[in-house]
Protein backbone atom coordinates (compact mmCIF):
# COMPACT_ATOMS: atom_id res chain seq x y z
CA UNK A 1 0.00 0.00 0.00
CA UNK A 2 1.16 3.17 -0.77
CA UNK A 3 2.34 6.06 1.47
CA UNK A 4 1.04 8.85 -1.01
CA UNK A 5 -2.59 9.14 -2.35
CA UNK A 6 -4.81 11.28 -3.64
CA UNK A 7 -7.26 13.71 -2.32
CA UNK A 8 -9.42 16.63 -3.29
CA UNK A 9 -8.11 19.58 -0.68
CA UNK A 10 -8.90 23.24 0.25
CA UNK A 11 -6.55 25.24 1.56
CA UNK A 12 -9.08 29.15 1.36
CA UNK A 13 -12.35 29.67 1.28
CA UNK A 14 -14.02 30.06 -2.07
CA UNK A 15 -16.28 28.94 -4.52
CA UNK A 16 -15.48 25.95 -6.63
CA UNK A 17 -12.19 26.90 -8.06
CA UNK A 18 -10.65 26.65 -5.06
CA UNK A 19 -10.65 22.74 -5.14
CA UNK A 20 -7.41 21.45 -5.87
CA UNK A 21 -6.61 17.76 -6.63
CA UNK A 22 -3.55 16.93 -4.97
CA UNK A 23 -1.15 14.14 -3.75
CA UNK A 24 -0.39 14.07 0.04
CA UNK A 25 -0.03 11.67 2.50
CA UNK A 26 -1.92 8.46 3.38
CA UNK A 27 -3.63 8.13 7.24
CA UNK A 28 -2.33 6.27 9.42
CA UNK A 29 -4.50 4.47 12.51
CA UNK A 30 -4.29 6.69 15.01
CA UNK A 31 -5.30 4.33 18.04
CA UNK A 32 -5.95 0.46 18.42
CA UNK A 33 -9.97 1.29 17.84
CA UNK A 34 -9.58 2.86 14.36
CA UNK A 35 -10.02 1.26 10.80
CA UNK A 36 -8.67 2.41 7.34
CA UNK A 37 -11.01 2.73 4.74
CA UNK A 38 -10.57 2.45 1.29
CA UNK A 39 -13.10 4.74 0.16
CA UNK A 40 -14.81 3.55 -3.06
CA UNK A 41 -17.46 7.07 -3.16
CA UNK A 42 -18.12 9.54 -1.29
CA UNK A 43 -21.94 11.59 -1.31
CA UNK A 44 -21.52 15.42 -2.43
CA UNK A 45 -23.62 17.07 -0.10
CA UNK A 46 -24.67 20.63 0.68
CA UNK A 47 -21.95 20.69 3.81
CA UNK A 48 -19.20 20.61 1.67
CA UNK A 49 -19.84 23.45 -0.33
CA UNK A 50 -20.81 25.28 2.71
CA UNK A 51 -17.82 24.81 4.08
CA UNK A 52 -16.05 25.15 1.16
CA UNK A 53 -17.69 28.74 0.82
CA UNK A 54 -17.82 29.50 4.36
CA UNK A 55 -14.09 29.16 5.39
CA UNK A 56 -14.66 26.03 7.75
CA UNK A 57 -10.85 25.27 6.98
CA UNK A 58 -8.69 24.80 10.33
CA UNK A 59 -9.86 24.06 14.06
CA UNK A 60 -8.22 24.34 16.81
CA UNK A 61 -7.35 20.74 16.84
CA UNK A 62 -6.01 20.56 13.12
CA UNK A 63 -2.48 20.36 12.30
CA UNK A 64 0.08 22.84 13.40
CA UNK A 65 0.91 22.63 9.47
CA UNK A 66 -2.28 23.63 8.88
CA UNK A 67 -2.96 21.14 6.36
CA UNK A 68 -5.26 21.58 3.75
CA UNK A 69 -8.81 20.24 4.32
CA UNK A 70 -10.19 17.39 2.77
CA UNK A 71 -14.11 18.15 2.77
CA UNK A 72 -16.70 15.49 1.87
CA UNK A 73 -18.72 14.48 5.09
CA UNK A 74 -19.61 10.64 4.32
CA UNK A 75 -18.26 7.66 2.65
CA UNK A 76 -18.56 4.12 1.70
CA UNK A 77 -15.59 1.70 1.20
CA UNK A 78 -13.91 -1.29 2.34
CA UNK A 79 -11.82 -2.23 5.60
CA UNK A 80 -8.51 -2.23 4.85
CA UNK A 81 -6.55 -2.18 7.98
CA UNK A 82 -8.46 -2.40 11.58
CA UNK A 83 -6.74 -1.78 15.47
CA UNK A 84 -6.35 -4.81 17.37
CA UNK A 85 -9.31 -3.58 19.39
CA UNK A 86 -11.77 -3.21 16.50
CA UNK A 87 -14.72 -5.90 17.22
CA UNK A 88 -17.62 -4.98 15.01
CA UNK A 89 -16.02 -4.91 11.67
CA UNK A 90 -12.99 -6.79 10.23
CA UNK A 91 -10.84 -6.06 6.91
CA UNK A 92 -12.71 -6.93 3.96
CA UNK A 93 -15.88 -5.63 5.19
CA UNK A 94 -17.87 -3.10 2.85
CA UNK A 95 -19.01 0.20 5.17
CA UNK A 96 -20.50 3.57 4.90
CA UNK A 97 -20.18 5.95 7.87
CA UNK A 98 -20.52 9.88 8.66
CA UNK A 99 -17.24 11.32 9.40
CA UNK A 100 -14.47 13.84 8.41
CA UNK A 101 -15.16 16.78 6.11
CA UNK A 102 -14.05 19.34 8.53
CA UNK A 103 -11.32 21.21 10.18
CA UNK A 104 -9.54 18.55 11.91
CA UNK A 105 -10.82 15.45 10.50
CA UNK A 106 -9.92 14.37 6.94
CA UNK A 107 -13.24 13.80 4.51
CA UNK A 108 -14.04 11.05 2.43
CA UNK A 109 -13.04 12.97 -0.99
CA UNK A 110 -9.78 11.20 -0.75
CA UNK A 111 -8.61 7.47 -1.71
CA UNK A 112 -8.31 6.70 1.98
CA UNK A 113 -10.13 7.50 5.43
CA UNK A 114 -9.50 6.47 9.30
CA UNK A 115 -12.59 6.13 11.37
CA UNK A 116 -12.91 5.31 14.47
CA UNK A 117 -14.54 1.71 14.19
CA UNK A 118 -17.51 2.60 16.55
CA UNK A 119 -18.87 5.27 13.50
CA UNK A 120 -19.47 2.47 10.59
CA UNK A 121 -21.52 -0.14 10.10
CA UNK A 122 -22.68 -2.02 7.29
CA UNK A 123 -23.53 -0.56 3.72
CA UNK A 124 -26.55 -2.20 2.64
CA UNK A 125 -25.84 -5.43 0.42
CA UNK A 126 -28.41 -4.58 -2.07
CA UNK A 127 -26.04 -1.18 -3.32
CA UNK A 128 -23.03 -0.83 -5.02
CA UNK A 129 -21.06 1.46 -3.76
CA UNK A 130 -21.98 4.57 -5.87
CA UNK A 131 -25.53 3.80 -5.14
CA UNK A 132 -24.80 3.45 -1.34
CA UNK A 133 -22.56 6.77 -0.90
CA UNK A 134 -26.14 8.78 -2.27
CA UNK A 135 -27.71 7.95 0.92
CA UNK A 136 -25.56 8.10 4.64
CA UNK A 137 -25.94 12.31 5.20
CA UNK A 138 -29.27 12.64 3.47
CA UNK A 139 -30.64 9.53 4.89
CA UNK A 140 -29.78 10.36 8.35
CA UNK A 141 -30.80 13.51 8.09
CA UNK A 142 -33.90 12.83 7.30
CA UNK A 143 -34.16 10.18 9.71
CA UNK A 144 -33.97 12.56 13.15
CA UNK A 145 -36.28 15.19 11.08
CA UNK A 146 -39.24 12.85 10.21
CA UNK A 147 -38.61 9.94 12.91
CA UNK A 148 -36.88 12.05 15.75
CA UNK A 149 -38.36 15.44 15.71
CA UNK A 150 -41.85 15.58 13.33
CA UNK A 151 -43.72 12.98 15.35
CA UNK A 152 -45.68 12.27 12.30
CA UNK A 153 -48.84 10.33 12.32
CA UNK A 154 -51.03 8.47 9.65
CA UNK A 155 -53.45 10.93 8.12
CA UNK A 156 -51.39 13.91 9.01
CA UNK A 157 -50.86 16.60 6.23
CA UNK A 158 -47.06 16.78 5.64
CA UNK A 159 -45.42 20.08 3.58
CA UNK A 160 -41.75 18.67 2.17
CA UNK A 161 -40.07 21.69 1.08
CA UNK A 162 -37.53 20.62 -2.02
CA UNK A 163 -38.94 17.31 -2.11
CA UNK A 164 -36.86 16.18 -5.32
CA UNK A 165 -33.39 17.35 -3.64
CA UNK A 166 -31.29 14.63 -1.86
CA UNK A 167 -32.74 15.08 1.49
CA UNK A 168 -36.76 15.67 -0.02
CA UNK A 169 -36.60 12.78 -2.00
CA UNK A 170 -35.83 10.42 1.01
CA UNK A 171 -37.91 12.02 3.14
CA UNK A 172 -40.67 11.44 1.22
CA UNK A 173 -40.54 7.71 1.51
CA UNK A 174 -39.94 7.99 5.29
CA UNK A 175 -43.40 10.02 5.31
CA UNK A 176 -44.89 7.24 3.16
CA UNK A 177 -44.17 4.54 5.28
CA UNK A 178 -45.81 6.73 8.15
CA UNK A 179 -49.05 6.82 6.03
CA UNK A 180 -48.63 10.71 5.58
CA UNK A 181 -51.17 12.41 3.20
CA UNK A 182 -47.65 14.46 1.36
CA UNK A 183 -47.24 17.74 -0.47
CA UNK A 184 -44.00 19.04 -2.01
CA UNK A 185 -42.67 22.09 -3.14
CA UNK A 186 -40.49 21.63 -6.70
CA UNK A 187 -39.25 24.13 -9.25
CA UNK A 188 -40.50 21.79 -12.43
CA UNK A 189 -42.47 19.46 -13.79
CA UNK A 190 -39.65 16.71 -14.24
CA UNK A 191 -39.05 17.12 -10.59
CA UNK A 192 -43.00 17.27 -10.14
CA UNK A 193 -43.42 13.60 -11.69
CA UNK A 194 -40.11 12.59 -9.72
CA UNK A 195 -42.21 13.27 -6.00
CA UNK A 196 -45.20 11.73 -7.57
CA UNK A 197 -43.99 8.41 -8.35
CA UNK A 198 -41.93 8.61 -4.59
CA UNK A 199 -45.50 9.01 -3.19
CA UNK A 200 -46.02 12.67 -2.57
CA UNK A 201 -50.30 13.47 -3.72
CA UNK A 202 -49.33 17.08 -4.77
CA UNK A 203 -46.52 18.64 -6.45
CA UNK A 204 -46.58 22.88 -5.89
CA UNK A 205 -44.52 24.28 -8.47
CA UNK A 206 -43.77 27.61 -5.77
CA UNK A 207 -42.09 29.37 -9.23
CA UNK A 208 -45.57 29.43 -10.82
CA UNK A 209 -48.37 29.16 -7.75
CA UNK A 210 -49.24 30.33 -4.02
CA UNK A 211 -47.93 27.77 -1.71
CA UNK A 212 -50.10 29.09 0.80
CA UNK A 213 -53.37 28.90 -1.73
CA UNK A 214 -52.47 25.48 -2.79
CA UNK A 215 -52.62 23.85 0.55
CA UNK A 216 -55.48 25.20 1.56
CA UNK A 217 -57.25 24.12 -1.32
CA UNK A 218 -55.53 20.64 -0.85
CA UNK A 219 -56.13 20.71 2.82
CA UNK A 220 -59.63 22.46 2.84
CA UNK A 221 -57.50 24.54 5.49
CA UNK A 222 -54.75 26.90 5.91
CA UNK A 223 -51.59 24.97 6.13
CA UNK A 224 -49.89 21.71 7.21
CA UNK A 225 -49.85 19.58 10.14
CA UNK A 226 -46.00 19.28 9.72
CA UNK A 227 -43.45 21.16 7.45
CA UNK A 228 -40.13 20.34 6.66
CA UNK A 229 -37.95 23.20 5.88
CA UNK A 230 -35.25 21.27 4.07
CA UNK A 231 -34.39 24.38 2.01
CA UNK A 232 -33.75 27.45 4.47
CA UNK A 233 -32.56 30.93 3.72
CA UNK A 234 -35.65 32.45 2.93
CA UNK A 235 -37.98 29.71 2.39
CA UNK A 236 -37.87 29.45 6.48
CA UNK A 237 -39.49 32.65 6.88
CA UNK A 238 -41.88 31.68 5.02
CA UNK A 239 -42.55 28.50 5.99
CA UNK A 240 -44.18 29.88 9.25
CA UNK A 241 -46.72 30.85 6.76
CA UNK A 242 -47.22 27.11 5.59
CA UNK A 243 -47.63 25.89 8.68
CA UNK A 244 -50.91 25.41 10.46
CA UNK A 245 -51.84 26.34 13.85
CA UNK A 246 -50.70 23.83 16.55
CA UNK A 247 -48.11 22.55 13.79
CA UNK A 248 -44.45 21.58 13.57
CA UNK A 249 -41.97 23.01 11.54
CA UNK A 250 -38.66 20.79 11.33
CA UNK A 251 -35.42 23.09 9.61
CA UNK A 252 -31.92 21.60 8.33
CA UNK A 253 -30.47 25.14 7.11
CA UNK A 254 -28.89 27.72 8.76
CA UNK A 255 -31.32 30.66 8.27
CA UNK A 256 -32.45 34.11 9.25
CA UNK A 257 -35.48 34.27 11.58
CA UNK A 258 -38.41 36.07 10.10
CA UNK A 259 -38.18 40.29 10.40
CA UNK A 260 -40.83 40.15 12.97
CA UNK A 261 -39.02 37.64 14.77
CA UNK A 262 -40.54 34.82 16.92
CA UNK A 263 -44.30 36.66 16.68
CA UNK A 264 -45.56 34.89 13.85
CA UNK A 265 -44.70 31.31 15.09
CA UNK A 266 -45.70 32.35 19.12
CA UNK A 267 -49.76 33.17 17.65
CA UNK A 268 -49.74 30.07 15.58
CA UNK A 269 -48.25 28.38 18.97
CA UNK A 270 -45.86 26.57 16.26
CA UNK A 271 -43.36 23.63 17.24
CA UNK A 272 -40.23 24.43 15.59
CA UNK A 273 -36.81 21.95 15.21
CA UNK A 274 -33.91 22.10 13.89
CA UNK A 275 -31.59 18.99 12.86
CA UNK A 276 -27.85 19.55 12.10
CA UNK A 277 -26.30 16.26 12.00
CA UNK A 278 -22.59 17.32 12.26
CA UNK A 279 -23.35 18.16 15.84
CA UNK A 280 -22.20 14.84 17.67
CA UNK A 281 -19.09 15.10 15.75
CA UNK A 282 -18.07 18.53 16.19
CA UNK A 283 -18.67 18.88 19.62
CA UNK A 284 -17.14 14.97 19.95
CA UNK A 285 -19.93 13.51 21.67
CA UNK A 286 -19.28 10.11 21.73
CA UNK A 287 -22.78 8.98 22.76
CA UNK A 288 -24.76 11.16 19.78
CA UNK A 289 -22.65 9.31 17.55
CA UNK A 290 -23.39 5.74 18.72
CA UNK A 291 -26.94 6.87 18.22
CA UNK A 292 -26.71 7.61 14.62
CA UNK A 293 -24.45 5.09 13.56
CA UNK A 294 -27.28 2.82 14.98
CA UNK A 295 -29.29 4.84 12.70
CA UNK A 296 -27.16 4.23 10.17
CA UNK A 297 -27.61 0.62 10.54
CA UNK A 298 -31.32 0.63 10.62
CA UNK A 299 -31.28 2.10 7.63
CA UNK A 300 -29.06 -0.31 5.85
CA UNK A 301 -31.76 -3.20 6.47
CA UNK A 302 -34.77 -0.80 5.59
CA UNK A 303 -32.96 -0.57 1.79
CA UNK A 304 -31.87 -3.98 1.58
CA UNK A 305 -35.97 -4.36 2.09
CA UNK A 306 -36.67 -2.63 -0.66
CA UNK A 307 -38.38 0.17 1.65
CA UNK A 308 -35.78 2.89 0.54
CA UNK A 309 -33.67 4.26 -2.44
CA UNK A 310 -31.96 7.12 -3.93
CA UNK A 311 -31.90 8.66 -6.61
CA UNK A 312 -28.22 9.63 -7.97
CA UNK A 313 -28.15 12.73 -9.86
CA UNK A 314 -24.66 12.53 -11.57
CA UNK A 315 -21.62 10.80 -10.95
CA UNK A 316 -18.34 12.51 -11.25
CA UNK A 317 -14.45 12.13 -10.61
CA UNK A 318 -12.57 14.40 -8.55
CA UNK A 319 -12.31 17.31 -11.07
CA UNK A 320 -16.03 17.53 -11.48
CA UNK A 321 -16.68 18.37 -8.01
CA UNK A 322 -16.86 21.50 -8.40
CA UNK A 323 -19.69 22.15 -10.96
CA UNK A 324 -21.40 19.44 -8.89
CA UNK A 325 -21.10 21.79 -5.91
CA UNK A 326 -22.46 24.40 -7.91
CA UNK A 327 -25.27 22.79 -9.66
CA UNK A 328 -26.23 21.30 -6.04
CA UNK A 329 -25.98 25.32 -4.35
CA UNK A 330 -28.04 26.66 -7.11
CA UNK A 331 -30.82 23.72 -6.74
CA UNK A 332 -30.62 22.07 -10.60
CA UNK A 333 -29.46 18.52 -9.05
CA UNK A 334 -32.44 15.82 -9.09
CA UNK A 335 -30.99 13.52 -6.09
CA UNK A 336 -27.69 13.23 -5.02
CA UNK A 337 -24.28 14.09 -6.77
CA UNK A 338 -21.93 10.82 -6.19
CA UNK A 339 -18.09 11.32 -6.61
CA UNK A 340 -16.57 8.07 -7.74
CA UNK A 341 -12.97 7.52 -6.26
CA UNK A 342 -11.90 3.81 -6.61
CA UNK A 343 -14.07 1.17 -9.14
CA UNK A 344 -11.56 -1.21 -8.66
Amino acid sequence: MSEKMQALVVTRPGGPEVLQVREVDRPRLRDELDVLIKVKAAGINPADWQNRKNGAVYDGEGSSQKDPTILGIDGVGVVVEAGRDVVNVRVGDEVWYVDGGYAGNPGSYAEYKVVRADYVTAKPKKLDFVEAAALPVVALTAWEAVFEKAKVTRGDHVLVHGGAGGLGHIAIQYLTSLGARIATTVSNEAKAAFVRELGADIAINYRKESVEEALHAWRGEPGANVVFDFVGHGNFAASFAHTAPYGRLINTVVSDWPVEGNGPAEWKNLDISFVNIGLPQISRHHAHRLRQTAALSQIAELVDRGSLRARIDRVVSFTGVGEAQRALEAGETLGRPVLLISGE
